[in-house]
Parts: structure tokens; C-alpha cells; sequence
């Protein structure tokens, strides 16, 4: 196998590897809004309520939370507010009935656990055999690099076309020759 060779097997053995993918930024949420209907307190204030009902949002006239407590609107209903402007209570003037919460049925938490475990151990081991495959053919790079580097260090190499030393001498004697010249118009000129 030549260097050219081996490096188009590597090459290719490179190329059919699955690319990496770069984590994008996170998107941000999109924001639905929410339609508020206006009420009056019984002190008068303008308040927003996005419902009448336990989980509404309730918002002063210029877009802050309501504060924290117990408001009375114009027509009796009392409504108590937790501090991010959330409706926990609600009472009607004709009966003193608290509305709650409804609460979530219960689900079979056992069975969700086992289909979650199962389907990680799905993924795992796919993991674990796509990370054994990327390691063997890693492998076989190195191995085919270290075939390239040996082929190329065994690769005779031509020697200089001209010897440094040689041409420190012809530069020298050239000199030498040139001063014997000069040195003899010299002695020319001084004995007239």
C-alpha cells in the first residue's frame, strides 16, 4: 500500500462516521397572552383578572401582580391572592363556599417507572453499541496512520544538490581572488 492509498482509506473511513451535532441555543418559550377581563374592587380600584377561578392571574391596572392577601370585588366576591398575583380562594357573597383546587387522578407511578427504565436500557445499550463501533473504526485510523507514517519514514530521500560547505569555499576563494586584484592595483597606483 503507497501513502496516497492509505490516506484515502482513511478518508473514507472517516467520512462514513456520523457527524456531531452542535447544541443550538435554546429557543425561547413563546409566550401565549392570556385575555384579562377588568373588575372593580370594592374600594374601587381597576384590577385584571385572566379568570374568575382558582389559578387565574390577577394583575393591577398597570401590569403588577396584585399583592399578596384577600380582595373583595364591587359585586361581594371575596378573592385571596398568593404573592405572584395567583388566585388560591375564592368566596361568593350568597354562600360562604370555598372552591378548591381539583386535584389530579392518581396514576400508576410503578407501571410509568418500569416503561421508563425499559426504555432507558433501550437506549443505553444502542448507545453503548454505536460507542463501541466509533471506537473500533477510531481504531482502525490510528492503525492505518501509524502504516502511512512508518511508509513515509522508510521513504528514501534525494540529497542536496549542492553542499553547503563547497559553497562557503567558492565564496571564500572568489573573495580571496578579488583582494589579491585590488591589492595589486594598489601597489600600482602607490609606486608611481
Amino acid at each position: 500500500m503507497n501513502p496516497k492509498e492509505a490516506l484515502q482509506q482513511i478518508r473514507a473511513l472517516f467520512e462514513d462516521m456520523p457527524q456531531v451535532v452542535e447544541p443550538q441555543a435554546p429557543v425561547a418559550e413563546e409566550v401565549t397572552k392570556v385575555e384579562m377581563a377588568e373588575y372593580s374592587l370594592a374600594d374601587g380600584t381597576k384590577v385584571m383578572i385572566s379568570a374568575l377561578e382558582i389559578g387565574g392571574k390577577v394583575e393591577m391596572a398597570d401590569g403588577t401582580p396584585a399583592p399578596q392577601g384577600e380582595h373583595q370585588l364591587m359585586d361581594g366576591t371575596s378573592i385571596q391572592v398568593d404573592e405572584t398575583g395567583t388566585i388560591i380562594e375564592i368566596a361568593s357573597p350568597k354562600e360562604d363556599i370555598v372552591v378548591e383546587e381539583p386535584v389530579a387522578p392518581a396514576q400508576d407511578t410503578t407501571a410509568m417507572s418500569a416503561d421508563l427504565k425499559a426504555e432507558f436500557a433501550e437506549q443505553k445499550s444502542q448507545l453503548e453499541t454505536k460507542i463501541a463501533e466509533l471506537e473500533s473504526k477510531v481504531k482502525q485510523g490510528f492503525a492505518q496512520v501509524a502504516e502511512l507514517v512508518e511508509a513515509l519514514s522508510n521513504t528514501p530521500t534525494a540529497e542536496p544538490t549542492q553542499k553547503a560547505a563547497n559553497a562557503f569555499q567558492s565564496y571564500v576563494s572568489s573573495n580571496d581572488t578579488k583582494y589579491e586584484r585590488l591589492e595589486k592595483y594598489r601597489n600600482a597606483i602607490l609606486n608611481k
